[in-house]
């Protein structure tokens, strides 16, 4: 173990030459490394959970960023600091960002921003247009970037110290350290690029701790942040045709954005300020042609208290919610992402990522029952969203009955399955 204590002394002095001429020194200090950090991970008493080493023995060459991240905190007199790392390290192999483009059927990559669109009416005349003249346009994934092989340690450093530090706040008192763990300490909500967001909020926001009582609860801030993102950020249905999620940077300066965008600022914001948050969502509404993003926080009981955009608070009376999910750091095994071969091509939002069905907290639900003929086959459950059929749930059926539990009520439904990665219709009894 001296040696595997030697390992953050050892790292801590390690830094990339600035010039070609020590390239030779720089090879054989990564090298050093790696087999330095192999030996502290064999070790009979290394020290590192059974889930941290299986962690990162997934990883690559981005093994480097991660021990080094251990050994930064390795010998730290508060233990909640290692503890966040492995529990970060841990959770690290199912988590990744995705660049998405749009394309039309030439293969044809179109790119357009919504400001070169007066309103959202022409951006749609525009989409339709394309449409029309035969340029059907969809969505692709373009890149997978995965977090262990491209998370940085400086990243995971900031994010441990900046959310631990967020403890310190007098509403935070409230919060169990597994609430903590599983909502305030992730650095990432969905599949959105990773980035040291909590340094550039808690410069910018700084005057929300100053704005309430030294004896706030956690429902005041809460609330200050809904209302200020709410009235300083704009809802913009011409972001809704926008692949990919805005950075902090971007929304920062554009000051608007579709309903995920203002959700992740809303959530990043609360987690900054050491307050419980994630972000739920509907994937496809009802007869509509997007989905319902909004950030959730906790409040001082344990309750998470939906944080809505002014627009959206109808949609719940409307019958065009079919159900709600809520996106969590940490694994499901109920979760079809956890239960399916990787290489299985799903529905968007089904089969992604690891999720919580929060259906029965907001909605009037039901059970929806179909007969089919085949059993023990992946089925979906759509509703009809920009002209198409549109998953929103999964089963697996059984006995010729498939079934989907808590379903929101007074919705047209269909059954649905995979054929050539396409969602086609299912005839039903």
């Amino acid at each position: 173990m001296a040696a595997c204590r030697g390992f953050q002394r050892h790292i801590n002095k390690y830094q990339m030459p600035p010039r070609l001429t020590a390239f030779v020194f720089q090879i054989v200090s990564i090298l050093s490394l790696f087999m330095l950090a192999q030996s502290c991970l064999k070790s009979d008493n290394p020290g590192l959970p059974t889930d941290v080493v299986d962690a990162i023995a997934q990883t690559g060459h981005n093994r480097v960023e991660i021990t080094k991240t251990i050994g930064y905190f390795i010998d730290a007199e508060d233990s909640i600091y290692l503890k966040s790392a492995f529990f970060l390290i841990a959770n690290m192999p199912h988590q990744y960002a995705v660049d998405y483009t749009i394309k039309n059927e030439k293969n044809q990559e179109i790119n357009f921003e919504p400001e070169d669109f007066v309103s959202y009416d022409s951006l749609e005349n525009w989409w339709s247009t394309q449409q029309a003249n035969g340029h059907r346009l969809f969505y692709e994934t373009k890149k997978f970037s995965l977090d262990k092989d491209t998370i940085s340690a400086k990243l995971l450093i900031s994010t441990i110290n900046q959310a631990i530090a967020s403890r310190s706040y007098p509403w935070s008192k409230a919060y169990t350290t597994t609430d903590f763990f599983l909502y305030i300490l992730p650095y990432r909500f969905e599949n959105e690029h990773i980035y040291d967001w909590r340094t550039s909020i808690l410069n910018d926001f700084s005057w929300i701790a100053d704005s309430v009582q030294k004896n706030a609860k956690a429902e005041e801030v809460i609330q200050l942040i809904n209302d200020y993102v709410n009235t300083n950020f704009v809802f913009d249905k011409r972001y809704l045709r926008v692949a990919n999620v805005q950075t902090y940077p971007e929304i920062m300066l554009s000051r608007r954005g579709n309903q995920s965008d203002l959700a992740h600022l809303k959530a990043s914001i609360a987690r900054s300020f050491g307050i419980p948050a994630t972000i739920d969502y509907t994937p496809y509404l009802a007869d509509s042609i997007s989905g319902l993003f909004f950030a959730v926080a906790q409040d001082s009981r344990g309750k998470f208290i939906p944080m809505l955009p002014v627009n959206s608070i109808d949609l719940f009376k409307k019958n065009k919610i079919p159900k709600v999910y809520q996106r969590i750091f940490v694994q499901n095994e109920a979760s079809l992402f956890a239960q399916k071969n990787l290489s299985l091509k799903t529905p968007p939002y089904i089969g992604h990522y690891h999720y919580l069905d929060v259906s029965s907290d907001y909605l009037t639900v039901e059970d929806i029952d179909f007969r089919n003929n085949t059993s023990d086959t992946l089925y979906y459950i759509g509703v009809h969203n920009d002209k198409k059929w549109r998953a929103v749930d999964w089963t697996i059926s059984k006995d010729s009955l498939v079934s989907f539990r808590d379903m929101g009520k007074g919705i047209n439904y269909q059954l649905l399955i995979m054929q050539n990665d396409s969602l086609v219709r299912v005839y039903t009894e």
